[in-house]
């Protein structure tokens, strides 16, 4: 191959290739480590390890279309009951029995309109998030207000730190929080990217008092 070659190829485009591979291969990996039937602790830690590797790398998929201008969502008919059992099932596979996981959908729509892979890289990186952070339980529910879809991680750790409720994208330049920081961030680029007549979709966070834990809620309209 020549240096003109070399030079005609997008070396974004090769990247986002090489980065989707990757992502492609942590899945399969995933799928290996779901299938070990083990109590042993380190599995499980593994298992979690491996998502959030996979997260990363979705992460650098979704900077890589921002970039080139192509987060264009996909808005279809979902319902948000069975979206959120999804989540709950990963989420008990991936806890075994460090945590009680727990759905609340009483007050769900029967269905909603949303792009269900960017939502759903959203929410995931909440449940992984509260997967290292909870004590005993986990909350993951949808919901109906103001005619607005709630899709809620909640949990029952320390609570999302001061800085982060402050400044979400400061807190992605801080070392202590960027990683948390940088998931919440692309959760607000998906959120915001759900658009319907004047409104337009939000991150939401809160803390539900001190050390009793950190809600994380999608608002779509």
């Amino acid at each position: 191959m020549s240096t003109d070659d070399i030079a005609a190829i997008d070396l974004k485009t090769v990247l986002a290739l090489n980065i989707h591979e990757i992502k492609n291969l942590m899945a399969l990996l995933m799928l290996k480590l779901d299938a070990i039937k083990s109590e042993n602790g380190e599995v499980g830690d593994a298992r979690l390890l491996c998502h959030r590797v996979n997260d990363c790398m979705e992460q650098m998929l979704l900077l890589f279309n921002l970039q080139t201008e192509r987060l264009v969502p996909s808005i279809e008919a979902h319902s948000p009951s069975g979206f959120i059992e999804e989540f709950v099932q990963n989420a008990i596979g991936l806890a075994g029995n460090r945590f009680e996981i727990k759905m609340e959908v009483a007050h769900a729509p029967d269905y909603w309109f949303f792009d269900r892979d960017l939502i759903e890289m959203a929410m995931l990186n909440a449940v992984h998030n509260a997967l290292r952070y909870a004590k005993t339980r986990i909350v993951i529910g949808a919901g109906l207000l103001d005619n607005q879809l709630m899709l809620s991680v909640e949990d029952d750790g320390d609570g999302f730190p001061q800085a982060i409720l402050d400044d979400r994208v400061g807190a992605i330049t801080n070392q202590r929080y960027e990683e948390m920081g940088l998931g919440l961030f692309f959760a607000e680029i998906i959120a915001k990217a759900h658009t319907n007549k004047d409104r337009q979709g939000k991150l939401l966070l809160h803390n539900k008092g001190e050390n009793q834990g950190g809600v994380f809620t999608l608002q779509l309209p």
